[in-house]
């Protein structure tokens, strides 16, 4: 029985192997588009799962929840009174429905509700304290939910003051005006006339109905792809914005009959109906997040292909290890700037030494930091030397990236042993520098 056991083991493990290799290989410019298209789709669904089984997605989902009902108010206040300067603010009911399509019947009461809260709204007569606190509680909001988009994106830093209050500010007046645009070229679309026009036609009828169904899912693709684009600080790429914004539109869309089926449950017991609406309203939020979230995961995968294996956490690697990291990565990027080859970006290099692309991270930024490499403007950057590197030694470099955060660490105290143990480093790096300091990448 044992024996039998160890065999079924020893298969499913041969079995998982090789589901590995298919999965994970390396090369797939010799393969055809359909096997290229399941393997990168299979990548990006585990790497998904693995953030959701994680539970970060969920955890900044839920955050935003509360960020979203203390903001949300201050946020369309500001929006509105775009709109109201420009007269359309009473359009914006088409809008909200959409955005609140998930919540059924409900969303007909909350959109009013919305709309009557906002319109009493007088900017103008509440003081210039009160919109100043206006203003605060949007960029906040927007802060956190850029903190959580960056978290997806690996982004260690956030946008400062200055650009926050200058970006955001530009979103929230800007983003009406889109919205007007957006609902002129809608009430262009839905005329007679234009309707008229295209049922004379010949299949002017199967062109309204696919117009019908592709446009709405288009424009609210655009939109999250808008806003996939924008949140991060960093750059994304349109087509990877897009497909996440697509998978979110698809999602956004399903739930909606998921929420009117409960409503429509709910509505059976009215004892309980205003209580399960605000508890389904708030439901809806954090599914809402958690959709977004996921939306804007599959466009950091689909951007950076070569994290879908290992995540975005850090790796631990030994010194010896990252010393390693450093020199190679120097290497081959020196040894191609000499060649007049092509620069390569991260996960070109991660490719290339095939290691992870998590791994090679923190090797480039100390890279840059001894000022040896610099990044292109290309998108994703590509990385060549900042000056000469014919002189360049092994041993310069290893040095200088041993000794790179010295001058920020605190003066230690003087002590018998602290010395010994610089004594021997200083006599170490001798050694090095002499026997190997003439020693080049080239």
């Amino acid at each position: 029985m044992a024996l039998q056991f160890d065999r079924i083991q020893s298969s499913i493990d041969e079995q998982r192997k090789q589901a590995q290799f298919w999965l994970w290989q390396s090369e797939l410019s010799d393969a055809s588009l359909p096997k290229r298209f399941l393997i990168k789709f299979c990548q990006i669904f585990i790497a998904v799962m693995r953030d959701l089984v994680q539970g970060q997605l969920s955890l900044r989902a839920m955050s935003l929840v509360f960020t979203t009902v203390i903001g949300i108010f201050p946020l369309l206040a500001i929006t509105f009174a775009v709109l109201k300067s420009l007269g359309v603010h009473n359009r914006m009911e088409p809008t909200l429905l959409t955005l609140l399509q998930p919540l059924g019947e409900r969303a007909n009461e909350l959109t009013a509700d919305v709309l009557t809260y906002v319109d009493n709204l007088q900017l103008e007569l509440i003081g210039i304290t009160s919109v100043g606190l206006l203003i605060y509680l949007a960029l906040d909001m927007m802060r956190k939910i850029e903190s959580s988009f960056n978290y997806i994106w690996a982004v260690k830093h956030g946008r400062s003051w200055s650009s926050r209050v200058s970006e955001y500010l530009f979103a929230v007046i800007v983003s009406p005006l889109l919205l007007f645009l957006s609902i002129g070229i809608t009430s262009t679309v839905n005329t007679n006339f234009f309707e008229r026009f295209l049922q004379d036609l010949i299949y002017g009828g199967l062109v309204l109905e696919l117009l019908a169904l592709i446009a709405p899912i288009l424009l609210m693709s655009l939109a999250f792809a808008f806003a996939y684009g924008f949140l991060p600080n960093t750059k994304v790429q349109f087509s990877s914005a897009f497909i996440g914004g697509f998978v979110t539109t698809i999602i956004w869309k399903l739930m909606g009959s998921v929420f009117q089926g409960f409503f429509v449950a709910a509505s059976r017991e009215n004892i309980y109906l205003a209580f399960a609406t605000a508890i389904a309203i708030m439901f809806f939020i954090y599914i809402g997040w958690l959709v977004a979230l996921i939306g804007s995961s599959i466009a950091f995968y689909h951007q950076n292909p070569g994290k879908s294996r290992t995540g975005r956490e850090q790796i631990a690697l030994s010194i010896s290890q990252q010393e390693q990291l450093s020199l190679a990565i120097a290497t081959s990027i020196i040894r191609r700037f000499s060649e007049g080859q092509e620069p390569l970006s991260e996960d070109q290099l991660a490719a290339s030494l095939r290691c992870s692309g998590l791994a090679i991270e923190n090797a480039i930024e100390n890279l840059q930091k001894i000022n040896l490499i610099t990044a292109t403007n290309d998108n994703p950057p590509r990385y060549l030397p900042t000056h000469s590197v014919t002189d360049c030694t092994i041993v310069e470099i290893w040095q200088a990236i041993r000794n790179l955060n010295t001058d920020e660490i605190s003066q230690l105290t003087n002590s018998s042993d602290l010395e010994l143990i610089q004594n021997f480093q200083s006599e170490l790096e001798s050694v090095v520098s002499r026997e190997l300091g003439t020693k080049k990448f080239i």
